[in-house]
């Protein structure tokens, strides 16, 4: 059974870094009931102060938003410690690459809509160095299937 993560498109802009304070009224009703149904008041503040509503929008499963502003929020040396961690077997190894695809092109999109066009492949590689993408998809996929990654030394 595959548990690829869907990649849903905003019709806005996405926007780097934080987001500004009262954003939250650009995040779609929906959004916020799907928030606030899932996760305390505070973890819902700590959501939305992180992650902007281009974000948001790209999320498909919104269980998936608390880890993502953890991820967003770490420090290249704890980022660095998912490095140890591989998949523990060839199916689980197919479905890291599969969601890791799938990842990119979200990057892909939301680099896009940052510079309002398709981001050439060395701005893709430029972004994805910048921003550490490979550490955090591998923290991602850890922290969301911690019985799929084992340590190698």
């Amino acid at each position: 059974m595959s548990t690829a993560v869907k990649v849903q498109r905003p019709p806005r802009k996405a926007c780097r870094g934080e987001a500004p304070a009262g954003s939250h009224s650009r995040v779609p009703a929906h959004r916020l009931a799907d928030l606030h149904s899932r996760f305390s008041h505070r973890q819902v503040s700590y959501i939305l102060k992180v992650l902007s509503p281009g974000e948001l929008g790209v999320v498909a499963d919104p269980a998936d938003y608390l880890i993502i502003a953890r991820i967003k929020r770490m420090p290249d040396e704890r980022l660095a410690k998912f490095d140890k961690l591989v998949p523990v077997d060839s199916i689980a190894r197919k479905e890291y690459h599969q969601i890791q695809l799938q990842w990119l092109c979200t990057e892909e999109y939301l680099l896009g809509t940052r510079l309002g066009r398709k981001p050439t492949h060395n701005e893709l590689f430029v972004d994805f160095m910048n921003n550490h993408n490979g550490m955090r998809f591998r923290a991602y996929y850890a922290l969301k299937f911690p019985q799929k990654m084992k340590i190698v030394n």
